[in-house]
């Protein structure tokens, strides 16, 4: 781990430098009159996209006061929406990531009435769920980008759809959720086995801290755990349709799952390169590759999206500036 901090601003570069060189390389062989075409078009899917990407956050927010228990109802959904915002948006383009926006939710949220204790315990809660729910998007992409490939048989694809949802939700609760704490004794098995640096004793204990607190919860809240599972989810599927929206204003036919296969893709580039503020330079590269491979050519339509969800980006990054002047007066703590 040190290392790597050694090393940080190094490898931060060669990133940047190599993603710029691909991007350049993209850029170069735009034909600029079809372009033009698309970018008149740009201001009406612009809307359409900020509007989905609300519902989104609103329904992210939903899920994160669920996770608070009791004590989630002393908050209200609109303080909840702007603390969660600023936290993520300061975590987007801080360099120390999710850490430093996790702080400051924690701090706001104790400014709110709500316990550090309960505070640190919702956010770890609402990671795993949003891990669980991505995961779970992930194996359905993939068995579907997969087998839709041999033919047009959508009906038996369909079917093996239900099962593979019923088959993985079932494991996932079963690995996560079961009081016998799998997850926990699982790595613990593969530290005592492989002695794997990384998995160091504290990071044992917090993963049995993780699986002790889903597994509590989701004993003493069930309702509670599945309606915030149904509404990360959701919020995954709110990111797809961005892309969904922005290809089909640009004329692409593609199916609402090919839109989420993108958004998990995306979502795993941005996550590997976590170590660049706003993932800028990853992001776009992942645009890319996850056209490709739903067979969308054209890097005309690949800046499109790039350029509308970069603007989207910025547009709210711009709203969590406001909040984040709103957040400083007393009346609003109070609230």
């Amino acid at each position: 781990m040190s290392k790597l901090k050694r090393y940080r601003k190094l490898i931060i570069a060669v990133l940047l430098i190599s993603v710029s060189v691909l991007i350049i390389r993209f850029i170069s062989s735009i034909d600029f009159h079809v372009l033009t075409t698309y970018l008149y078009r740009m201001p009406s899917m612009f809307l359409l996209v900020i509007a989905i990407s609300f519902v989104g956050y609103f329904f992210s927010s939903l899920g994160w006061k669920l996770c608070m228990g009791e004590e989630g109802k002393n908050i209200s959904i609109g303080k909840v929406f702007v603390i969660r915002h600023i936290g993520e948006m300061l975590g987007a383009f801080n360099p120390t990531s999710i850490i430093a926006g996790d702080s400051l939710k924690i701090s706001y949220l104790l400014k709110s009435g709500i316990s550090t204790k309960v505070g640190l315990s919702s956010i770890l809660l609402m990671r795993m769920i949003t891990v669980l729910s991505s995961i779970f998007l992930i194996v359905v992409s993939i068995f579907y980008l997969t087998f839709s490939k041999f033919g047009n048989g959508k009906t038996v694809i369909l079917l093996l759809l239900i099962m593979l949802v019923i088959m993985s939700g079932f494991l996932m609760a079963k690995y996560l959720l079961d009081d016998h704490l799998y997850l926990g004794r699982t790595l613990e098995r593969i530290k005592s086995k492989t002695n794997w640096s990384f998995l160091t004793r504290k990071t044992i204990d917090s993963c049995y801290e993780i699986n002790t607190l889903a597994s509590d919860y989701f004993k003493h809240h069930k309702l509670n755990f599945l309606l915030a599972f149904l509404l990360l989810t959701l919020h995954w599927v709110c990111g797809a349709l961005e892309f969904f929206i922005v290809l089909q204003t640009l004329h692409v036919n593609i199916s609402v799952i090919d839109a989420i296969s993108m958004e998990v893709g995306v979502s795993l580039f941005k996550f590997l390169g976590a170590i660049v503020p706003g993932q800028i330079g990853i992001e776009e590269y992942g645009n890319k590759i996850m056209l490709d491979v739903i067979a969308v050519k054209g890097n005309e339509i690949w800046f499109v999206v790039s350029l509308v969800r970069r603007s989207r980006q910025l547009f709210w990054l711009s709203v969590a500036g406001v909040f984040l002047l709103i957040s400083k007066r007393k009346k609003f703590m109070l609230q």
